[in-house]
């Protein structure tokens, strides 16, 4: 083999393994939808919205309501949040996924103050279910 054909081979096998080995070209992202869903629903103070979400059993960590907590629970615990917290703007910071599961960062900006949401999705029967949510208060 000529040294011509040796290097245009080695530029390929090159070339292959920098595309394949580039991160995030295939970045597992949730469906739209539900990304835009959450961002409505803490933005208009919509529980309900976001019950339709949560798994029948998830854990919890609002304010002093932490722990493992049946949906109906948690629905009233976003409605007394909500309650206090008044929503004037919802940014989705980040989205990605875990090895098991798909997550959601954004802050939330209220008349309280600023607010870190983070949540964790999984896949149950074809919807995505939230069976992680936390809300801490965020100091700029």
């Amino acid at each position: 083999m000529n040294l011509k054909k040796y290097y245009r081979h080695s530029w390929i096998v090159f070339f292959l393994f920098a595309v394949l080995l580039t991160p995030g070209t295939a970045k597992a992202q949730l469906p739209e939808k539900i990304t835009t869903d959450i961002g409505q629903a803490f933005l208009n103070s919509d529980y309900n919205l976001l019950g339709n979400m949560l798994l029948s059993t998830l854990e919890l960590d609002i304010d002093r309501s932490k722990g493992k907590f049946s949906k109906s629970q948690a629905q009233m615990i976003l409605k007394d949040w909500f309650a206090l917290n008044k929503p004037a703007s919802y940014e989705l910071k980040q989205e990605g996924k875990t090895s098991s599961s798909f997550y959601i960062i954004g802050f939330l900006y209220c008349d309280t103050g600023s607010y870190r949401i983070y949540m964790l999705l999984n896949e149950t029967a074809g919807e995505m279910n939230i069976h992680f949510l936390s809300i801490s208060k965020h100091d700029l």
